[in-house]
């Protein structure tokens, strides 16, 4: 059978968090948009690593995020890259959109190295902060992941008059009960504990804004899931989502907290959801292969792994994923098309749509 126990035993090397390496801009982006026929005028541009010129009304950073909007990931990624080479290196939210977009492509270690950028030159945005955090849940870095989701409520200025001394945890969902046979170190669960409370106590802090309130539920989700109690992680994305039913990235964390606590079936119905409102998000079509690959169907989960492939080619664990659905589906004559990453070759064989 095929279990997320093989997945995660399969993905271990790729799961293990290294030292934030210097993030490598792409070729094509260097000189993306900068050369277009539309250009009437120019100006000097800011870059150390070309000579072209750019035009002044381009708006590079708003052309990502009109791409990121349409689910154009890849043209959002190549707006922004130009962006922060060739107008703005310090552009903080530039960094934040360009690591929001790999992460929606399921890469997290580039997604850490942007958002890593973007917390360096605003400490202070609580966007990238959880983010960030997300990110490292998703990289096994639970210590790191902590860190930046304390830091999100001790930096947030919507509660800059709550208090945050010691005090008893009163949880709100979660028994407390698995968290050290969970995280494992005393210093670690000591961390939980703590952002756990600030949490707690940020939910109680009368703000008068339900919308605030859904963020905490968010970030109480993800905190969860660090201490491996997916049940109240469940609770937690169920409540922001009464808030917040058209936050694809919501349903997407609740099928994934779902799937993670062995119930892949009821994971579906949230990643349909997610894609629903974004249908070109390739981390939910990758999540929803990896739930009916679990349920044994096979040749579903080998649709959806194309389908998020058509999305981000380059994910290369994503291909070791489909080879190993196809060799349990006993698809023997399509092995060799997916060793040689043909993805229009299987246009024949499977039902998804290639952008």
């Amino acid at each position: 059978m095929y279990t997320s126990t093989d997945m995660a035993s399969m993905y271990q090397d790729y799961s293990e968090t290294p030292e934030l390496a210097p993030y490598e801009f792409s070729e094509e982006s260097r000189t993306y948009m900068l050369n277009s026929t539309t250009i009437t005028h120019t100006k000097e541009v800011v870059s150390t690593t070309n000579n072209d010129r750019a035009n002044p009304d381009l708006d590079l950073f708003g052309e990502g995020i009109r791409h990121f909007e349409a689910g154009e990931i890849h043209a959002a990624i190549l707006s922004f890259e130009s962006h922060l080479q060739n107008v703005d290196p310090d552009h903080a939210e530039a960094w934040r959109m360009l690591g929001k977009c790999h992460a929606e492509n399921d890469e997290d270690r580039k997604a850490i190295a942007c958002l890593e950028r973007a917390v360096e030159r605003d400490p202070y945005s609580t966007e990238s902060l959880l983010a960030l955090g997300v990110s490292y849940v998703n990289e096994l870095d639970h210590r790191r992941a902590l860190d930046n989701l304390k830091a999100w409520i001790t930096h947030n200025p919507k509660f800059a008059g709550m208090d945050v001394s010691a005090g008893e945890i009163d949880s709100l969902y979660g028994s407390g009960e698995e968290n050290e046979a969970s995280i494992g170190e005393r210093e670690e669960l000591s961390e939980f504990n703590e952002v756990q409370r600030l949490l707690l106590r940020a939910l109680d802090y009368d703000l008068g804004d339900e919308e605030s309130a859904t963020d905490v539920r968010e970030a109480l989700g993800v905190v969860y899931n660090v201490s491996h109690d997916y049940k109240a992680a469940v609770e937690s994305f169920r409540a922001a989502i009464v808030s917040r039913p058209n936050d694809y990235q919501l349903w997407n964390k609740l099928g994934a907290t779902l799937a993670n606590s062995s119930q892949s079936a009821d994971a579906l119905p949230a990643y349909h959801e997610a894609l629903k409102l974004k249908p070109r998000y390739a981390r939910a079509w990758l999540n929803m292969a990896i739930s009916h690959s679990n349920l044994q169907n096979y040749d579903e989960a080998a649709r959806c792994y194309l389908q998020t492939l058509s999305l981000n080619p380059n994910a290369g664990h994503c291909w070791s994923y489909l080879r190993i659905a196809l060799t349990c589906s006993e698809r023997w004559d399509l092995l060799p098309i997916a060793a040689s990453r043909d993805i229009d070759a299987f246009k024949e064989h499977f039902d998804f749509v290639q952008y």
